[in-house]
């Protein structure tokens, strides 16, 4: 009687069929589907062919999980969905299963094995490549974090010697660690004298956001700079004073363009009208 592996290559034709029109009726069918199937397909094949336990952790299915990984991580990063991964993954049962029972149908007890050995290895890979999945997506989270990070906290020389930072945004611990290392960047990249962090677009100051601010003071200081955080606004200014928070080490004006000018100051610079 013929091996599982010998069933799903002597029907692979019909089982890719199959397996296909129940992936369309999901609305998971496209033009890449066929041969990402097949090759599935196969590999699958020839891990069961192994004389080793048809378990996906064995070494003989070590190419077939491989691969599956290697898909499950693509199709992430092409904003395919876990349930239609999921769904690519176990579309194979189904397709099989008339397969196998035509091959079994005068041994019930060979049947059974059979597709308890397929649904055990197709379980196990779906659970394989869900994981490899939310991996993939949690890579591509952590890259676009990253990026909208670099992107709300510019650096920017507008003046020789004084470097500004604009903040939009709510300000947590690892922000403000990225602000601090950029801040401290930018003043020994332009050799500035005067930074300038405007906290307007900042939501919410409180005192976990003014000690942030205190440590990006302090460092810039260790480096011969001093900071001018410009953009409180009344509210946070009445709240900071509520919850009798010292500043007297920040130096701060209550808009940019104070800010500029104190810098100017520090500078003993002065800016004049031509003519």
């Amino acid at each position: 009687m013929k091996t599982l592996s010998d069933v799903l290559s002597l029907h692979k034709d019909k089982i890719i069929a199959a397996w296909i029109d129940r992936l369309a009726e999901a609305g998971d069918g496209d033009s890449e589907t066929e041969p990402m199937i097949r090759e599935l397909l196969e590999r699958l094949i020839r891990a069961l062919k192994s004389d080793g336990p048809p378990d996906i952790k064995a070494p003989t299915f070590h190419d077939l999980t491989k691969h599956m990984i290697e898909v499950s991580a693509s199709r992430a990063r092409e904003g395919y969905s876990p349930s239609s991964t999921g769904r690519l993954i176990l579309g194979l049962k189904a397709a099989a299963d008339s397969a196998i029972a035509a091959e079994y149908s005068a041994d019930p007890d060979r049947w059974r094995r059979e597709s308890a050995t397929l649904s055990e290895v197709i379980d196990g890979l779906s659970i394989l490549t869900f994981e490899a999945f939310m991996r993939a997506r949690e890579e591509i989270i952590t890259r676009q974090s990253d990026a909208m990070l670099e992107i709300s906290t510019p650096s920017l020389l507008i003046w020789d010697e004084v470097v500004m930072m604009p903040l939009v945004g709510v300000i947590d611990t690892a922000r403000a660690q990225h602000i601090m290392e950029e801040m401290l960047n930018a003043i020994s990249r332009e050799q500035a004298r005067v930074a300038i962090l405007d906290v307007t677009g900042v939501p919410v100051i409180d005192t976990r956001v003014a000690l942030h601010l205190t440590n990006v003071v302090s460092a810039a200081r260790m480096l011969g700079a001093e900071i001018i955080v410009t953009g409180f606004s009344p509210e946070a200014a009445q709240t900071l004073v509520k919850l009798d928070v010292d500043l007297r080490t920040m130096r701060t004006r209550g808009t940019l363009r104070a800010g500029f000018a104190e810098a100017l100051r520090l500078l003993q610079c002065q800016i004049r009208p031509i003519g």
